[in-house]
């Protein structure tokens, strides 16, 4: 990926994975809410009362770390939240963001 800065498709010149240039708020919705999950974040949230503040048409961007060590650079986002005292993997993450985004929208 770092050497090509894509992933293309077996068999297909379709592209299914593209590296894209900094800075990466160029590529969010404008006006957007983005919200950092990090367990080191000093404020603590149930994140379905969270999502639930929010307006319908109000756009929420989260970003969530994918690395083992590190952490996100917050100089983007307008919060830094913590949903869980345990260290989550990032696919934890994303499934707890899928879950209570299903509750606010009341998905079935």
């Amino acid at each position: 990926l770092l050497q090509k800065l894509s992933i293309t498709a077996v068999g297909r010149r379709e592209k299914l994975l593209n590296v894209i240039k900094n800075p990466v708020t160029q590529y969010l919705p404008v006006g957007s809410r983005k919200i950092g999950l990090s367990y080191s974040a000093d404020k603590s949230v149930k994140l379905n009362d969270y999502v639930a503040e929010f307006s319908d048409d109000e756009a929420l961007v989260f970003v969530v770390g994918a690395m083992a060590h590190g952490k996100i650079d917050s100089a983007y986002t307008d919060d830094q939240i913590q949903i869980s005292s345990y260290p989550l993997s990032a696919a934890w993450c994303l499934g707890k963001i899928c879950t209570a985004l299903e509750q606010k929208w009341d998905i079935q």
